[in-house]
């Protein structure tokens, strides 16, 4: 394959959301990064996890960006909660996202941000700060970043919002954890565009998708990406932008959502 070329706008670079299996069609459309989900890798045998690397050096394309933190559903919340276990599930997910050359890793966990049952909410958000904290020095040691996903109320109790995850980041002033934003789950909370600008030097991340039915997007499906992309461009924003809909037809899906993110920015 051919040396690959930066999408570059204004500093902008572009992923999608990746299966470790995809990262081939991924480079072919013209992607600067994959998206990689650990739990995704944490499944693959020896013989596929080489081939993944392989390819990933073949192609010239990375997992910059990974989430799912917590592999194996670590609870995080609620009486249960085991600094032991936790502290076990960030040591592998840590070691395997230096591995694969990340940059940045999400946090998202939807299902550990749920509440236990009668579980009091206020001990829930003092355990989630306890967490970041935790995420920092793991963050620190690997030599990465950690951004905090906000995620929509029906698949999480806690930090729903982008200026939530942008509040908890700047009290707790940790120099390795800020901000990632879902376009998607955004309209979902009913989160407007000029909240991102709010979130200042703390936004890390963004995802984008046809937010109905966190599609892939295409040229004329309704939605308006420029104006995302102004609101980012407005702000100075000049870091990772990735494609999170759900592709039917991967390589068909992943190339057309491309042309028209990259045709968004430039009329941003």
């Amino acid at each position: 394959m051919s040396e690959k070329r930066p999408n570059n706008i204004e500093g902008i670079r572009f992923g999608i959301c990746a299966k470790p299996g995809q990262i081939a069609a991924a480079a072919q459309a013209g992607y600067d990064y994959v998206e990689l989900d650990l739990n995704d890798v944490l499944r693959l045998d020896e013989t596929a996890y080489r081939a993944m690397a392989a390819e990933m050096q073949s192609c010239g394309v990375y997992a910059e960006v990974v989430c799912g933190l917590l592999p194996g559903g670590v609870p995080i919340l609620g009486e249960s909660v085991s600094a032991k276990r936790i502290h076990a599930a960030l040591d592998r997910s840590f070691e395997l996202a230096r591995a694969l050359g990340a940059e940045l890793a999400l946090f998202d966990c939807p299902a550990e941000r749920m509440l236990p049952p009668g579980f009091d909410p206020a001990m829930a958000w003092r355990q989630l700060g306890n967490l970041v904290r935790m995420l920092q020095s793991y963050a620190a040691d690997a030599g990465l970043r950690v951004a905090l996903l906000p995620l929509r109320r029906s698949v999480a109790d806690l930090m729903n919002y982008v200026s939530e995850a942008t509040l908890i980041s700047a009290m707790l002033r940790l120099d390795r954890v800020g901000v990632a934003a879902s376009g998607f789950n955004m309209a979902l909370e009913a989160e407007s565009l000029p909240q991102l600008k709010r979130t200042g030097s703390l936004l890390w991340h963004m995802r984008v998708s046809n937010v109905l039915g966190n599609l892939p997007p295409r040229m004329g499906d309704g939605e308006d990406y420029a104006a995302t992309f102004a609101a980012l461009r407005e702000m100075g924003y000049r870091g990772r932008v990735t494609m999170e809909g759900e592709c039917r037809d991967f390589a068909r899906d992943a190339a057309e959502a491309l042309n028209c993110l990259k045709a968004a920015a430039a009329e941003a």
